[in-house]
């Protein structure tokens, strides 16, 4: 009886060792896709218990988990895949950016991570579609939000199964790769009187690249739409060009910013500066205009109305102003002018809640000429920067 003790004692010692189930003996990964062995157990240390079932961030109870490390070799996005066939699963998951101490601060309950899914799912992960970076336990959305990532960091992705003991999975990473440097021989020669337009989208405040959506006007014939991307490409014509892009993503203000590129430049690259989303910010709207004196809009004003619409549907708990202004230099803020701006504003709500905005969530003001950007403009272009919309965040 004494041998059979130990033995059963050695294995599930070995199992648990071999199940990477502690903070501290967490499995450094070298490929890119990983099939577990049976999971049992949380190891010598239940790093997670007692946490209450509606926490969106924590497990209620480390049960049957396995601890992983990721290291990233280029900048980019990180999205993974958690698979089981076994539909009676149910991994959850925890994800956190490496750092000092990392296995005594959880201890602590000192640290959050930056993704969860708690959902009920045999496959779970994070994808580029997904839109909430934690998901609470019940049948939810089975997958949150990509994570944006720099070549040298570490994240630790703890999975752990709470109904169900001997579980298998197979973890896929998606990780960003550097750019493979072709030979001299082989790269593809850029035309003669062509320009390369780049565009990419950051962060203002910490210029990290953001997954988001753009619409460019001036490039094409047509207007390119994109989404879920972070940069873009195109090889054009020379000449001067006007482009005019909006782009947006969740947790974003709306950004409108026309890019002059010159027919000299054989390369020109265009920074997106998106800023995150705070009560009281504005955005102009320039591309939104309407008939003169009228306030029926000009069919050139469609794509900035798709965008601020997909903008809102994007941020579904933000609410909005919608500020309308004319152009009346030297001239007093007449009822006309008052009335002209209520209703342009007015004819933007109808526009958005016509395609399924709340229409608790849009306000709307007309400020005639009192607030014009140019008082005393000096061409049409500043004039018809006077004649605007602006969006004015209420609430997050």
């Amino acid at each position: 009886m004494k041998c059979i003790s130990f033995i059963l004692i050695f294995v599930l010692t070995f199992q648990l060792k071999a199940q990477n189930a502690d903070c501290s003996n967490a499995l450094l990964l070298e490929d890119t896709i990983y099939h577990s062995e049976a999971i049992t157990g949380f190891g010598k240390h239940k790093e997670f218990d007692g946490n209450h079932l509606d926490d969106k961030k924590l497990f209620e109870e480390e049960a049957n988990s396995i601890w992983y490390v990721v290291d990233i070799t280029a900048d980019g996005v990180f999205t993974f895949d958690i698979i089981t066939e076994n539909e009676n699963d149910d991994w959850d998951f925890l994800l956190y950016k490496n750092q000092p101490m990392i296995c005594k601060k959880l201890k602590e309950k000192t640290l959050k991570p930056i993704r969860s899914n708690l959902s009920r799912s045999p496959i779970t992960g994070l994808s580029l579609d997904a839109e909430d970076d934690f998901v609470s336990a019940g049948i939810n959305n089975n997958y949150s939000k990509a994570v944006n990532v720099e070549k040298g960091e570490q994240y630790v992705l703890i999975v752990n199964n709470p109904k169900t003991q001997g579980g298998k999975h197979t973890l896929v990473l998606h990780l960003p790769k550097e750019p493979e440097e072709k030979p001299e021989d082989v790269k593809p020669v850029q035309p003669k009187n062509t320009t390369l337009f780049k565009m990419k989208i950051l962060d203002a405040k910490t210029k990290k690249p953001v997954i988001g959506s753009a619409s460019i006007d001036g490039l094409k014939r047509l207007i390119v739409d994109l989404e879920n991307v972070s940069d873009y490409e195109h090889i054009v014509s020379k000449k001067n060009r006007n482009v005019n892009i909006e782009a947006y993503a969740k947790g974003y203000m709306l950004m409108s910013k026309e890019y002059k590129v010159s027919k000299t430049k054989s390369k020109y690259r265009a920074e997106v500066l998106l800023e995150k989303i705070e009560a009281g910010k504005k955005v102009n709207l320039p591309q939104i205009q309407f008939f003169g004196d009228q306030f029926k809009l000009l069919p050139s004003a469609k794509p900035s109305l798709n965008s601020l619409l997909m903008f809102m549907k994007s941020n579904p708990t933000i609410s909005v102003e919608i500020g309308g202004h004319v152009n009346g230099p030297g001239e007093r803020n007449t009822k006309r002018y008052k009335e002209l701006s209520y209703n342009r504003a007015y004819a933007v709500k109808a526009d958005l809640v016509k395609n399924g905005i709340a229409k608790e969530r849009i306000d709307f003001k007309g400020y005639g000429n009192s607030q014009m950007l140019y008082p005393e403009p000096k061409s049409l272009y500043q004039e018809s920067a006077n004649r605007r919309v602006e969006i004015k965040i209420i609430s997050e």
